[in-house]
């Protein structure tokens, strides 16, 4: 796994989508596949703050599915609720 803070899933296959929502602000969290499929990059987006876009990336589906689970249920711990979704 490597993070970076650069986004470039446009040529990807979302996956998975989760936007989340507290106070007014929205969040979302999205698993794309790489065109090639051989990554996966887990992207979490904070609406009113793109710049501070956090991207994982994973060898493995099963992994950045893991890891969008475990930033869901932080979020959700945090007070975060599900707005939309999509898969």
């Amino acid at each position: 796994m490597k993070s970076r803070n650069d986004i470039h899933c446009s040529a990807a296959a979302a996956i998975v989508r989760w936007e989340f929502e507290r106070e007014h602000l929205h969040l979302m969290c999205a698993v794309h596949a790489a065109p090639a499929a051989s990554s996966y990059d887990v992207a979490t987006v904070p609406l009113w703050d793109v710049g501070r876009t956090a991207v994982e990336t994973f060898n493995s589906q099963s992994a950045a599915l893991q890891r969008h689970a475990a930033i869901a249920a932080d979020l959700r711990s945090a007070g975060w609720t599900v707005a939309a979704y999509t898969v």
